[in-house]
């Protein structure tokens, strides 16, 4: 009997369950500063996009070696579908919570929908994408873990990630990846209001990372999970 990897995943709950107790706290915390002030949602998006460095890393190839997804993966031929229903269900409780707190900011601004909402989602997508990634082999959360002790060493030895955009040639080029780096690398630049990044920058953080997120679930096509005894 064929199993929809999206319902499997989202049966087998794979985010454990004090997770989703911080990240319903978190998302209440995020609903009262929203209401008291819409402006400001990027606080509370901020709060929940840290939530989702370690709600994303739920680590597909530890539990899928253990056995825990051989249901999934002898039932059906499509591994692709369900390398990707694994993200999507990875980054799922995150990305409902920051629609919610999102819409809510929308119903107390009166319907005015917030700026940037495309550098929002984007956020989120990178959160989700880079996280994901990091933690495809890894226990679940690790990835957040080191993540977040990362940004605090970068930002620790060097608490300017953008500097000042320079005018044009081959010091602006360079201007434009440093400013594409530190998106992927500190995805909370997109919100609020920080030094404005280069032109193209945002554009070129988003495009890597979903090369990055392609590339991980190729490489998830090849992988052998030992689903047969070797002779």
């Amino acid at each position: 009997m064929n199993v929809s990897p999206l319902r499997y995943f989202i049966v087998v709950h794979l985010h454990p369950v004090h997770n989703i107790a911080v990240l319903a706290g978190v998302t209440l915390v995020g609903l009262w500063t929203v209401l008291l002030s819409p402006g400001e949602l990027d606080s509370a998006l901020g709060m929940l996009l840290f939530v989702q460095m370690f709600l994303a890393s739920t680590g597909f190839l530890p539990p899928a070696r253990r056995g825990h997804f051989d249901p999934i993966l002898t039932s059906s031929s499509d591994r692709a579908s369900i390398v990707v229903s694994h993200w999507l269900v990875s980054m799922l409780p995150g990305a409902v919570a920051c629609a919610i707190v999102a819409a809510v900011a929308w119903i107390a601004a009166g319907g005015v929908a917030p700026a940037a909402g495309g550098r929002r989602v984007l956020a989120l997508l990178i959160v989700s994408a880079v996280a994901w990634i990091a933690g495809f082999a890894l226990p679940r959360g690790a990835a957040g873990a080191l993540w977040t002790a990362g940004l605090v060493a970068v930002l620790l030895h060097r608490s300017d990630l953008l500097g000042a955009p320079q005018a044009s040639g081959a010091a602006s080029s360079l201007v434009l990846v440093r400013h594409a780096a530190a998106v992927i690398v500190c995805p909370f630049l997109l919100l609020g209001t920080h030094a404005p990044l280069a032109t193209g920058s945002i554009a070129i953080a988003g495009c890597f990372a979903g090369v990055l997120l392609l590339s991980a679930w190729r490489l998830a096509l090849r992988t052998d999970f030992y689903l047969r005894e070797r002779a």
